[in-house]
């Protein structure tokens, strides 16, 4: 209580003044009529700007959470596609297909990226998905601009992918108009917007501008993804059969956000095909 009483002697003379002033404040808003103007005026300006402040942090979050659920609903209907089914029989051209000629090959998990690097000569990202949410290694990553890279590992809550900016990174792909086979690799360490497409045989000829896509001829992506368009075409210096094809990229790989996880259901047997070839 004396702790009380000594605060209010020492800070008295100042308390006084407060009242008095928001008396006067009051008495001057109530009896003249442009003051009281002036005063609902600026406490509605006040009151807008903190109701609109207010609104805009709630509208972020809300935006963040609606990306979430769009993110999964898109992973649905992708692997509702026919690109995303493995067709089981052939028929004629003028002949069409149902249902029952598709088994699902490919199934889509969307996540979100909770870090990237793109500046170091081996780049990874990770993501908010895990083994919880059936992801496990080999299986590709990529988003509606392009292809991102391929998971690695995974706990219970996430997952780490190795990016395309890798130097161990080799991707199946193709030239699409030519339906051309060749492998896409990370050389230009330092620009993560433009990659190189080895093994083209010189016979054919692309050209500057042609779509390069996933190729389908590997168990991280089903074929027809986008990659990026020829930027520059040299022949070998060594005089090899081969073109060395720059591509530039569609994705821009600093600006990742939301991405889809391919699970390829016949993986296991396509793996088992490879170990067979390689063991020959």
């Amino acid at each position: 209580m004396r702790q009380i009483v000594a605060i209010f002697t020492r800070s008295g003379g100042i308390l006084v003044f407060l009242i008095l002033e928001v008396i006067c404040l009051s008495l001057v808003v109530t009896f003249n009529k442009d003051q009281r103007e002036i005063y609902h005026n600026s406490r509605s300006i006040i009151s807008d700007s903190m109701t609109h402040g207010w609104g805009e942090i709630t509208q972020y979050w809300n935006l963040s959470a609606v990306n979430d659920s769009l993110s999964g609903v898109i992973a649905e209907l992708k692997q509702q596609q026919d690109e995303a089914k493995f067709l089981k029989t052939i028929k004629q051209d003028s002949a069409k297909y149902s249902g029952e000629d598709y088994e699902q090959q490919y199934t889509y998990t969307s996540a979100k990226v909770v870090s990237n690097t793109i500046n170091l000569p081996n780049n990874f990202l990770t993501l908010d998905r895990g083994i919880r949410d059936g992801i496990n290694t080999r299986m590709g990553v990529f988003d509606n601009r392009g292809i991102i890279g391929i998971v690695i590992r995974s706990n219970d809550r996430y997952s780490q992918v190795m990016s395309i900016l890798h130097r161990d990174s080799k991707i199946s792909a193709k030239v699409s108009r030519l339906n051309a086979f060749g492998t896409l690799v990370w050389t230009s360490v330092g620009n993560p917007k433009l990659m190189e497409l080895k093994y083209i045989p010189k016979h054919l000829n692309p050209k500057i501008g042609d779509i390069i896509q996933t190729s389908g001829a590997s168990s991280y992506f089903p074929g027809g993804l986008p990659i990026g368009k020829i930027k520059e075409i040299e022949e070998d210096p060594q005089g090899g059969n081969f073109h060395s094809i720059k591509v530039e990229l569609f994705n821009d790989l600093s600006t990742t956000q939301y991405v889809y996880i391919v699970n390829n259901l016949f993986k296991d047997d396509f793996k088992e095909i490879e170990e067979g070839n390689e063991n020959e």
